[in-house]
């Protein structure tokens, strides 16, 4: 009999399919895109990371000032301009400035000195100052350290500086002159006998007898230090209680003195009466030696989140292209930079380069000692 053997069929694997095989490959693919796209974004990261703190700063400009808001500015005025509106002048900078700074606005209000103290006993505050000496005594103590690596002149820097530290950076200047019309006194004896020099004129039957010299003060200033430290001596028979307006009237009228101690606004004054033909042709000389006609700018100690942006506005201040407006003022620029061609401007901006200028911070019993100072030196 035969046995029939049943055969067990073997049990082997299945086999997957093509279309499975091709799907598992692509997943693998795809898990190993993924990996190294987070892998390559993950060592980037960590490269920025690391590189970013090595990497060299970018200078900051006026784009950086970030801050959104007004930015204060006091104006105080305590000494005469030359020609046009100082305030218009810092609202015109502004106005620039705010172009390119969206959304920052840089408020100006212009002050006398009296008006500072009032605002500040009520307890207003500024966040940027421009002042001159009468002022830097009432707000030394408002103010920031400021950066002091400008362009501004060497001989100027020292001014804005207290126990060694900069805390204003002078802005513009004004310069003190001599003037006297060229038939009383010429021009090579200006500057020698501006002190001795007397004239005697007859007007119908009055006689008048100038004396030599006239020149007007503020309650802040001292223009005979101008007149002593640029070489002048002589008997300063003068009265301090004349103004710089006066002092230029009484000039003109042509029967008090002879030559008159002034300002950069005397030149531009008389520049005009002269090209008009109203007074007769005048001499002049620059006093190099000394001006405290300087006017400074301040940031307050306070200006907290403002700071950086009024830092910014500051150094727009000083530049070239700001400095060199100073011309449409008759005022003179703190850079080392030649801005002026006309001869008596020029002369008067070249001399600045040697003026010693006093420190701004300097209270009354300070310009009272200086007063004095010159009329010894004069009388040597």
């Amino acid at each position: 009999m035969t046995r029939w053997k049943t055969v067990v069929p073997s049990k082997e694997p299945p086999q997957p399919s093509k279309r499975r095989e091709k799907k598992h490959n692509l997943t693998k693919r795809a898990f190993w895109s993924v990996f190294s796209v987070v892998l390559t974004i993950a060592l980037a990261a960590g490269a920025l990371i690391w590189a970013l703190p090595h990497l060299p700063q970018k200078p900051q400009t006026q784009s950086g000032a970030n801050y959104k808001g007004i930015v204060e500015l006091w104006n105080v005025e305590s000494f005469e301009g030359g020609v046009g509106s100082r305030e218009s002048w810092l609202k015109s900078r502004a106005a620039k400035f705010e172009q390119q700074n969206e959304g920052l606005f840089v408020h100006v209000t212009t002050l006398t000195v009296e008006q500072l103290q009032d605002k500040l006993a009520a307890g207003d505050n500024f966040d940027i100052v421009c002042f001159s000496r009468g002022a830097g005594e009432i707000v030394k103590d408002d103010l920031a350290p400021i950066d002091g690596e400008t362009a501004v002149r060497d001989n100027f820097l020292p001014s804005g500086q207290l126990n060694g530290t900069q805390y204003a950076l002078p802005l513009y200047a004004g310069a003190y002159c001599l003037f006297a019309r060229a038939e009383m006194l010429s021009q090579e004896k200006l500057l020698g006998n501006a002190l001795s020099q007397t004239y005697t004129r007859k007007v119908g039957k009055t006689t008048f007898t100038l004396q030599p010299l006239i020149c007007g003060f503020t309650p802040y200033n001292s223009p005979l230090s101008a007149l002593a430290m640029s070489g002048g001596r002589g008997n300063a028979n003068v009265s301090e209680s004349t103004t710089q307006y006066q002092a230029y009237e009484q000039f003109v009228a042509n029967r008090t003195a002879v030559t008159l101690l002034g300002t950069q606004r005397d030149m531009y004054r008389l520049g005009q009466k002269e090209s008009a033909g109203k007074i007769d042709s005048l001499v002049f000389a620059p006093l190099a030696g000394y001006t405290d006609l300087v006017q400074y700018v301040g940031i307050s100690a306070f200006a907290e989140d403002k700071a950086f942006a009024c830092k910014v506005f500051v150094k727009y201040l000083l530049s070239e292209q700001s400095q060199s407006t100073l011309t449409s003022l008759s005022m003179f620029s703190v850079l080392d930079k030649t801005f002026y061609t006309a001869d008596r401007y020029a002369q008067t901006e070249a001399g600045l380069n040697s003026a010693y200028v006093p420190n701004v911070f300097g209270n009354a019993e300070a310009i009272k000692r200086q007063r004095q100072m010159a009329l010894d030196t004069l009388n040597v």
